[in-house]
Formats: structure tokens, C-alpha cells, sequence
């Protein structure tokens, strides 16, 4: 959801609006409009308006209008707490693009969020170094002469004041943001998957900063009701907060991120949440509430008679997308080109889920979804002569070359392998244990640079 915030000419804007990717229903938030909920804060500041009530503590409030008892306080301090520990990781994000044009080029700056997820502090040279998440529809614009964006400039929360810590003008310079600005550049980023990782070098601001690398939640899965809370420039008006539930575990929405061509969509399996997201939400993490990571923020429905249906790309499929990016920039010696991608490992075959059924846990209060997966084909390599049509998959573990188990899940849902084989690389082996007529077996596969696909 990047917004523009500056541009040429009135008809610049039209044509970025019209060219903006629709979802199921809706727009992605690129263009949208600004929500319309309410927060608990907005009707504290609104109580404490009336006659009388200027000293009203937020405690006193939420007893006296809201009736929350003892436990039910300490519960929204502790998510207070948490929240304001997320904003040190957050940041705003301002992306500067150029095109081609007569008589003169032309710039346009979007803006969006990120969460750092990794910080160094060089304390002989007092420079920070960190890696940053975002959208890659933050730092992406096809229809510009860069496509990714080689003007990124991070600015932390309590630094990101449009008119007070940067000023952006009608032709889209930015000045007035020396003593705040962080500059960042996209290592990898993925249209395929709306993910791009931004690495800051040697900043000086985010030395002077308290700030703090968030984590990843290493749940498997998310459940619905699951309170949660985003961190992100909502409306491009600084850092802010919105919290709400987990309302749909998974789903996949069709997006376009292209400037350029309309009709190209790409899917993506999203959770869904009741907290409000607005434009310049994208990139920005959603948090449980213990302050882990459970989703990137990516989209939002705005159809009118729809409210509350806001979309986020889940924390384990970001988390190993992530470190394959990295990985390709460390290891690989990687370098973002005009194109971006990252390369997958395959199993080449086709799966169908045979049967689902709910349960109710009554140890933790938690309807689980199970699924059978199963193999309906199987097409090429490595699978060819390892698996079998109607194999059922019970367990899968990655292995490196060296024997050490990488990652292991228990396969309960029909996304489980497929986001794994992000974890994959040249080598390693990915151990299966299957149901095959009625027995369990186990199948290896061995990776060699053959069974990866690049993916843009």
C-alpha cells in the first residue's frame, strides 16, 4: 500500500491510480481510501473532552466507561507494552523513483513500512548496520526508469514527521532529513511474493537510536482470534498502531502489482485480520501479543459495504523467503538486478487434499484445521522414482550436506511443503515420511541446481 505523496502533474496521479493492481473485490491500498475505524485511544482522547474529565487516566477510563476488571487491565497494559516495544523496530519508508519524460524526467516518491530484523552496532566506529523487511511493491514501480528503487531512505519512529524530519516538494525532491534519514538498498526482492529485504550500512542514526530487531513467531500456523497488532505509517502520517484479531488463518488473493500492465495479477496465501490497514501499511509487520511476528502487511479489500478485512503474508513463508534472499546476497554474492527473483527448489509434482476435518484442542482452546495431503502425480525430478500417486504426507525435514536437520514440520496443511522448499538449497536433502498403502515409508530427496526454478 504505498501512496504517492508527490508527483508532477495531476494527470501523474490519475494514471498511477487507474494503473494500480486489484485483488478479489478490491484494490491492493495503493491508491485507497483511508479507513474509517476507531481506535480505543481515539474514544479515550474523545471522553476525556467532556467537562470534567481532563485528569482522566486511561486506567479510570477503561473502568469506568468500559468496565474492565482487574485482569482485563493488566491485559491491555501488557499488549501496551508490547506495542511501544514494536514501534523500535519499526520504520517508515520513503521510495524515490524517476521516469522518462518531456521536456524534463520526472520523480515520485511512495512511502511505506518496514520491521528491522537484524541490527549490529560498530561501537569503535558508532555505525549501525541491520536488515530491514518490506513489500516489494514499497520498493518496486515498473513503469520507472529503475524498477527497484535506488533512492530508500528509513527513518524511525519519533523521526518520521513529513514537515518536521523531511520535506517532500511538488517535483519530488526530499530535503530536510540529514540528521534523520537512514539510506537503504534492496538486496533481494520478489514480485512473485511481494517480499524485499533492504540492508542498511554504517548509519550513524540508527547507532544513536534505540532501536531494536524484531523476531519472527516460530508457530507453524496461526489461529483465529488470535489478538494482534500492526506497526506501520498508515496514511503516510507516521508510525502508528491499529490492533484486532486473526479472522481467517488462510487464504489466497489475486493482486497486481504492475504499473505497467493491468491485467497482470499475482496470488498470494495471506491470513486475514480485523486490524484497520491503511495506505503506507505495506511492509509493516503484524505482531502477536508477545511482540513476535506473525505476518507482513500487504493488502486490504475496500470494497464499500466491505469493513475490517485486512491481508498479511505469513511470518514462516516470509521468514525462510527471507533468509533465501539472504542467503543468494551473502553466500552467492547476489546482486539485485532490474529484475529481482529468488530461485526455488521443486518437487515436481501435483498434490490434492483428500480430506479435512476440524478439531477442538480443550488444552488450549484452539480449533486446528487437519488436511490430508496427498500425491495425485507425480511429473519429473527429484520425485520420480521416490514418491508414489496417493502417497499421504506425514512429516518432512530439510537436511544439509553435513547431516544437520535445518527444519521439520509435521504436514497438517496443504501449504506446509510447498512454503518449506523455500528452505531448501543446492544439496541438501529433503526427508519424507509418507503413508503408502497403509504403511509408513520414507523417501529422500537429494537437490542438485537442476530442481530450482527462478521465480521473478
Amino acid at each position: 500500500m504505498k501512496k504517492i505523496l508527490a508527483f508532477i502533474a495531476s494527470a501523474a496521479l490519475i494514471t498511477a491510480m487507474f494503473l494500480c493492481g486489484c485483488m478479489s473485490g478490491g484494490r491492493d491500498g495503493r491508491d485507497g481510501k483511508d479507513g474509517q475505524d476507531v481506535s480505543i485511544y481515539e474514544i479515550y482522547e474523545a471522553a476525556k473532552s467532556i467537562d470534567g474529565n481532563e485528569n482522566l487516566t486511561f486506567d479510570e477510563f477503561l473502568r469506568e466507561y468500559l468496565s474492565y476488571n482487574d485482569s482485563q487491565l493488566n491485559e491491555i497494559t501488557s499488549l501496551k507494552t508490547a506495542i511501544n516495544r514494536s514501534l523500535m523496530s519499526g520504520v517508515t519508508i520513503l521510495t524515490r523513483f524517476s521516469y522518462s519524460s518531456f521536456p524534463a524526467r520526472s520523480y515520485n516518491v511512495y512511502t511505506g513500512s518496514g520491521a528491522i530484523l537484524w541490527l549490529d552496532k560498530d561501537e569503535t566506529a558508532q555505525t549501525s548496520d541491520a536488515y530491514v523487511v518490506t513489500n516489494c511493491h514499497v520498493v518496486y514501480d515498473d513503469s520507472s526508469n529503475e524498477r527497484f528503487a535506488n533512492d530508500v531512505r528509513l527513518y524511525l519512529y519519533g523521526q518520521d514527521t513529513e514537515g518536521v524530519n523531511f520535506v517532500i516538494d511538488r517535483v519530488g525532491n526530499i530535503s530536510g532529513d540529514e540528521n534523520f534519514r537512514i539510506p537503504a538498498e534492496v538486496i533481494g526482492a520478489s514480485v512473485t511474493y511481494d517480499i524485499a529485504l533492504l540492508k542498511i550500512t554504517d548509519s550513524s542514526v540508527l547507532y544513536r537510536s534505540d532501536a531494536a530487531a524484531a523476531k519472527f513467531s516460530t508457530a507453524q500456523d496461526v489461529y483465529l482470534g488470535e489478538q494482534v497488532y500492526t506497526i506501520g505509517n498508515a496514511s503516510s502520517e507516521g508510525m502508528s498502531a491499529s490492533n484486532g484479531i486473526i479472522s481467517k488463518d488462510t487464504e489466497t488473493i489475486s493482486v497486481g502489482l504492475s504499473d505497467v500492465d493491468e491485467n497482470d495479477f499475482n496470488e498470494y496465501r495471506v491470513l486475514r485480520t480485523t486490524a484497520p490497514i491503511n495506505p503506507g501499511n505495506s511492509g509493516g509487520a503484524l505482531y502477536n501479543s508477545k511482540g513476535e511476528i506473525v505476518a507482513i502487511v500487504n493488502a486490504k479489500d475496500e470494497e464499500a459495504e466491505i469493513d475490517n478485512m485486512g491481508y498479511a503474508l505469513p511470518a514462516n513463508n516470509v521468514r525462510r523467503l527471507l533468509q533465501l534472499m539472504y542467503d543468494s546476497y551473502v553466500a552467492d554474492g547476489y546482486k539485485m538486478n532490474s529484475k529481482g527473483g529468488i530461485d526455488k527448489a521443486y518437487l515436481d509434482i501435483q498434490t490434492v487434499v483428500s480430506d479435512s476435518y476440524a478439531r477442538f484442542n480443550e488444552q488450549t482452546g484452539i480449533a486446528e484445521i487437519y488436511e490430508l495431503v496427498k500425491v495425485y502425480a507425480v511429473n519429473g525430478a527429484p520425485s520420480r522414482g521416490n514418491l508414489l500417486k496417493d502417497d499421504i504426507f506425514k512429516t518432512a525435514k530439510v537436511v544439509t550436506s553435513d547431516g544437520t536437520v535445518k527444519e521439520e514440520i509435521s504436514v497438517t496443511r496443504s501449504y506446509h511443503l510447498s512454503e518449506l522448499m523455500f528452505s531448501v538449497r543446492v544439496g541438501d536433502k529433503l526427508v519424507l515420511t509418507v503413508e503408502r498403502s497403509g504403511e509408513t515409508a520414507e523417501v529422500i530427496l537429494e537437490f542438485t541446481g537442476s530442481h530450482f526454478n527462478h521465480f521473478a
